[in-house]
């Protein structure tokens, strides 16, 4: 009996981990895909580390996998047909780093997420603010400086309470496992 609830558990985990997983899981496209975005990061230990996505389309935030705020990417290369928008955050969202057109590479940066566009876009030229290199933010999204304070709160909340419920199933599964 131990044995089914373990393995329903483990099922359970499975089915709530890989839909979290699909930002980062950009590299399966063969012919769709826009191109390739390498980047470098230095792991926890300090040794520089490569990786690279395969975008499947534009208008889409991807995770650069394997790095976070504590450990973001350093330079980027990108070797799609689209324009990258790099960001500092996971979600895309807030002024961009930097915007990268296709072939274009960008040293001494800290990022953690991409947001695609076609190169075509009107504001390609400048980066969509008068040529100053930041980025107005997604169509999709307000801007953090547009949003009330009261909707960052919101955001920050949701946010720590999605956290709160990760480290929950974590504990679960483990107490499970043993």
């Amino acid at each position: 009996m131990r044995l089914r609830s373990t393995a329903a558990v483990l099922v359970g985990a499975l089915a709530l981990a890989l839909p979290t997983a699909g930002p980062s899981l950009a590299d399966d496209h063969e012919e769709r895909a826009l191109g390739t975005l390498h980047y470098s990061y230095l792991d926890a230990s300090g040794s520089q580390r490569s990786g690279r996505i395969r975008p499947a389309g534009n208008d889409t935030c991807y995770l650069l996998t394997r790095t976070s705020r504590d450990e973001p990417a350093i330079e980027v290369r990108n070797e799609t047909e689209s324009l990258a928008v790099l960001f500092d955050n996971r979600s895309c969202e807030g002024e961009a780093e930097t915007v990268l057109r296709p072939g274009a590479k960008a040293k001494q940066v800290e990022v953690v997420s991409v947001y695609f566009k076609p190169a075509d876009d009107e504001n390609a030229g400048n980066g969509g603010n008068g040529g100053n290199g930041t980025w107005p933010g997604r169509e999709d999204q307000p801007r953090e400086d547009q949003s009330s304070p009261d909707q960052s709160q919101n955001r920050d909340d949701e946010e720590e309470e999605q956290e709160e419920q990760e480290e929950d199933f974590l504990t679960a599964i483990l107490r499970a496992l043993h």
